[in-house]
Parts: C-alpha cells; structure tokens; sequence
C-alpha cells in the first residue's frame, strides 16, 4: 500500500472513529461496541477500505502510544480522598483478585475452547484487566454511589498497567527460553519500576504545570502536560519494555490531585485525545476480527464467557473484600461490572503479530476468544448494569436543584462530595454551562414544567431544592414536585421573610438567607465552637442524620448498637423533640439518629440504621442543623 493509500485510510479510520462515538454518545451506549462494529465494517471482511496490516509495525507504535494517553487521563479522574478509603479493596482486586482471574480464565480457556496451556495463560494474562474507558460510560448510566465509582475506577487504572505488563511476561515466556524466575523479577521491574517512575515523574510535571499555568497560556499548559506525559512514558519504556503503562497510570493519579492553574483545560484535552485514540484504536483492531476464526470459537467461547461474568469475577471480588467494610449489595453489585476494553484488545493484537511472525500456532483462536469476550462483556453489562444497580439499592440519593447560581452550583458540589448525586435545573444558558464546566450534571430549561423535571432524573430523585431568588418560582416548583411525582424531601430558599409561613404551611422546609446569616453570625459570637464542628471538620470527617428504620434495633439500647470503627451518636430527634442520648436509651423506629466519625464509618452506621430490614429501600438521611 503507498504512503498516499496509507494517508486516505488512517483519515478514514479517524473519521469514523469521532463520528461513531458521536452516535454512541447519542445513542447512551459505551462507545466501544459501536466502534467494533464500524472496524468490522470497513475491515476486510466487509467493505475493504481499512487494512490495520498494511501499516506493518505502525500499529505496534500507534496503540502503545494511545493506550498510554488513555490510562493517564483515566489516572486524573481518580480522587486520592476517596480511595484512600477503600485502598484495601482495590489493592486486592489488582494484586490477587488479578492472579486469580487469570488462573481461573485460563483454566476455562483450556478446557473449553481448547488452547495450549501456553496460549491459554496468555489469554488469562489479557482477561486480568478491566479499563476505565469502558467502566465510565457503565457508571454514567447506573449513577452508583461514589465508593463503588472509586473502586471501579480505580480497578480499571491500574489493573490494565499490571495486567498489560502480565501478559507482555507470559508472551515472553512462550517465544523465549526465560526461566520463571527470571519472568518474574522481570514483571517485578515492569510494574515496580514504572510505578516508581510514573510517581516521581507526574509529581515533577506537577509542579511543572504550576510554573506553566502561572507564566504562560492555557494552550501551552496542555502541551506541556502532554510532552510531560510522553517523557514519562518514553523514559520508562527506556528503563523496562512496556513500564510505560503502569508509569502513565501513576502519574495520571499524581496529577490529577495537584492542583495548578488552567487545570479544567488540561482535562478537557486530555478528554479530547482521549476519545480520539479510542476511535482510531478501536476501528483498527476491530477491522482484524475475522468471522471464521469468531465461528471457530463457537460454543466454547460463549461457555468461557459466561463462566467469566457469573463465576470467576464473583469468586475474585468476594475474595478480594474480604475483611473490607462492604456489605453484600455493594460486592455483588462489583461483581457484576467487569467489562474487558482497550488493553485487552490492543495487546492480543500485539501478542498476536508477534505469534505470527514467531510461527506461534493458534494466535487466530487467540484473538477471536478475546474480542467476543471484549464484546459480550460490555454488550451485557451495558444492559444488565442499571438494572442491577436499581436492583441492589446502591445508587445515591438523587436531589434535584432548581438554580444553578453560585449557590446552586456550590450545594451540589457539597452533595457530590459527600457521595451523592445532584442534577440542576435552570434558565439561563450561562449558569447551565458553568456549571456543566466545573463537572456538574446540569439542564436549561423551566423547572415549572413537567417535562424538564423527567429530563433531570425527579422520577428517581429523593429530595429537591429550590435555590431560585423568585419565591413564587420556588413554591410552585415544590408543589409540582409533590403533587406529580411524591416528592417527600422538599427544601427552599425563601426571598422574602413574609413568605415563610406560606411554605411552612405546604410542608416545605424553607430557609430564609437573611435569617440563617444571622443565626451563623449568633453561633459565631456565641458558640464558635459548636460551629466550628461542623465547618471546619478534618478531611474524611463527616457528621450526617439519619432515620432508624431497621427494625432489628427497635427496643434496643444504645450501647448495643455495636457501631464499627470511629462513630458516634451525638443526638437523637424524635416526635421533635432534639435530645443527648446514654447508654441505656432504647431505639424507637423513626428516630433520626445524628452521627459523627469518619466519613467510612458513618457510611457504614448509616447502611446499618437507615436501611429497612430485608430491604432494598433508600436510606434517607439529611443535613445537621445547629439549633
């Protein structure tokens, strides 16, 4: 093929590469079955226009590249707070829950599709990871609690470094006379010391980008992220063959946590490019798919895809949190996400040209066991994965704001950092788009019409407040959320005091602003302390209200309420009645229980005491008020 014929085919692969995601995004879909099928298309087997293997060892170039672009941007978007505290989970899930998927896939491989031991460790090795590029767009839809995103996420990062770096071992073994040993401490260098050098290098180009940001443009703070990025990766690929992922991946989370100026932009490119090596890797790898190797695999690809979702990624993640603090919704429902993406499919087609070229037999069943696995995974769990969230009960109160105002946009930034979900509501198109650029779920439109309500989620909202500056907006917003769509959990901002009694009256809790400045500047003068409980809590602190449904601890006294780890009930409300509870006070059903501890902990006491016994329902828990 001429380097004319090379040029119009890649300008065809990036075509439809943007405009199939376009139509995924459209469509609510993970973008990465669509792109398969658009490979398929005009790959080989079909129209003929793109041909990955005229680009010889191009291809080799191009993935690592873009798989590296892709996992750092992955690496930002994880929050250090927030898996810290579920650290032990995820050091499990990508150190022995990795290991043992890749034993048990192997084995199923082997005995049901019938590869070599050889290969079947191979496709083991590929099976061991999971990818945040596909595990995104799954949790969009599902809108699950943070902790589960965190773990998830956070999995997906850096599963795919060690899990890239595994199978590069294994392949390495089958076309090499290297003993085991020399494997290992060989994995050992990839994963110990890409690690080290994404460490050191993401937090240099931290402080990089802070001069940049602090001196130069917008434009030249992404560049310089991004050359940072391929220093980091070309140095730890200089050090240890394939150390770039698992570098690019740790410098990813040391980035994303340093703050520095023009840190939105960077995102966004890194977001841009994330999605184009997305399309351009993913239409070049499906255009290798051939259909007679795919019915080749037959029945026993199907068997060992089945036996993936329903039993070895159970088995690895009940394994993995053992001694972790969640409860069996939450691993159930980690189990149930375990999409194979990008890493899989770009190193089977490493593997596979490196197979090939070594006379390697096999390396066809190989691809095509690993590419229906790629596909039936998302294509199920792309169904399956709100539907088993809802299930479960594991997805976050959703509250509705009407306003996003410098107050709106701040209350639900407050929300989502304490783990909940919260969607915006207004008219004007500049408050929508700030909002939506600080990362907040926002829609324009008139909050008094019904249809605008249902297109921000109230149909599975638990509370909704008006923050809006016109009184009358608000009461009618709020009635409208009671009377269509049962909206119990009602809040509002009242403008004008004389209009307090009005909503008091219609069952809304109404704050005035002139009234709750005063009373912060009261508990400031008089009771500084008491204030500063609640403003000036430590990091992973929290204090939260929360009503006692559980039946199991009705009757019983406090003190044999057993609450793990670091929390305390402070108060108990009940009948309205605001008390300091001992020992030996016995719970009544209803009770709101006010908690303080660590953020963990009361998560914990809140699943225990506002979850109904037996049951799936929302907890219903609320903000602390100082009286």
């Amino acid at each position: 093929m001429s380097p004319h014929d090379l040029l119009v085919m890649m300008g065809i692969v990036i075509i439809a590469g943007v405009f199939t995601q376009l139509l995924a995004e459209r469509l609510r879909v993970p973008a990465i079955v669509p792109l398969l099928a658009t490979g398929v298309l005009l790959g080989p087997e079909v129209l003929g226009l793109v041909e990955p293997d005229a680009l010889g060892n191009g291809l080799r170039v191009i993935i690592p590249l873009m798989v590296a672009i892709i996992v750092f941007e992955g690496g930002m978007q994880l929050d250090v707070t927030y898996l810290r505290q579920v650290s032990q989970v995820v050091r499990n899930l990508i150190s022995i829950g990795a290991f043992i998927t890749a034993a048990l896939a192997a084995v199923a491989a082997h005995f049901f599709v019938g590869l070599d031991w050889g290969l079947a460790l191979l496709f083991g090795a590929l099976m061991s990871v999971t990818g945040p590029t596909v595990i995104n767009p799954l949790l969009k839809r599902a809108a699950v609690t943070q902790r589960l995103k965190t773990i998830l996420i956070a999995e997906g990062v850096l599963v795919d470094a060690i899990g890239a770096v595994l199978a590069v071992v294994v392949l390495e073994a089958l076309l090499t006379s290297v003993s085991p040993l020399e494997n290992f401490w060989g994995w050992l260098l990839r994963v110990g010391g890409g690690t080290l050098l994404g460490i050191g290098g993401g937090w240099l180009l931290g402080r990089y980008l802070r001069w940049v940001g602090r001196t130069l443009s917008a434009d030249l703070t992404r560049l310089a992220a991004l050359g940072g990025l391929l220093a980091i990766y070309t140095i730890a690929e200089y050090v240890a063959a394939e150390a770039g992922i698992a570098a690019a991946a740790a410098a990813g989370i040391v980035v994303g946590n340093t703050r520095f100026p023009n840190e939105k932009e960077v995102h966004h490119f890194k977001g841009d490019l994330t999605t184009l090596g997305l399309g351009v890797i993913f239409v070049l790898l499906a255009a290798r798919i051939s259909f007679a190797d795919l019915a080749a695999v037959g029945w026993g690809g199907i068997l060992t895809l089945l036996v993936l979702i329903l039993l070895i990624r159970p088995i690895t993640v009940f394994i993995s949190s053992i001694g972790a603090r969640l409860n069996l919704r939450e691993k159930l429902f980690v189990s149930a996400v375990g999409p194979r993406g990008i890493i899989a499919a770009s190193f089977t087609t490493f593997a596979a040209l490196r197979l090939e070229e070594a006379g390697y037999m096999g390396s066809e069943t190989l691809s095509a066991l690993v590419f229906m696995v790629i596909i039936g995974t998302v294509v199920i769990q792309s169904i399956t994965t709100p539907w088993i969230a809802r299930l479960l009960g594991v997805q976050p109160m959703l509250t509705i704001i009407v306003g996003a105002d410098p107050l709106g946009r701040d209350l639900a930034r407050h929300l989502e950092s304490q783990g909940l979900e919260a969607a915006l509501i207004d008219r004007d198109p500049d408050n929508v788009a700030l909002a939506i650029e600080s990362g907040l779920t926002a829609f324009q439109g008139d909050a008094t019409q019904e249809s605008v309500l249902i297109k921000a989620g109230i149909e599975r909202a638990h509370s909704l407040v008006a923050t809006t500056s016109s009184d009358k907006a608000n009461l009618l917003v709020c009635q409208i959320a009671r009377s269509r769509f049962q909206i119990k959990e009602l809040v509002s901002r009242v403008n004008t005091e004389s209009n307090m009694a009005t909503f008091r009256e219609s069952g809304i809790r109404a704050m005035s602003p002139n009234r709750a400045a005063l009373m912060m500047l009261d508990n400031l003068l008089r009771r500084p302390s008491t204030l500063q409980l609640l403003s000036d809590l430590d990091s992973g602190k929290d204090v939260t209200e929360v009503t006692l449904r559980n039946q199991r601890l009705v009757d019983k006294p406090l003190k044999d309420l057993r609450l793990a780890g670091d929390v305390l009930v402070a108060m108990i409300r009940r009948a309205g009645k605001l008390f300091v509870p001992h020992g030996n006070t016995m719970l009544e059903l209803g009770d709101q229980v006010t908690l303080i501890g660590s953020s963990e902990d009361v998560d914990m006491a809140v699943e225990l005491i506002g979850r109904a016994s037996g049951g799936d329902g929302q907890v219903t828990t609320a903000p602390v008020q100082i009286r």
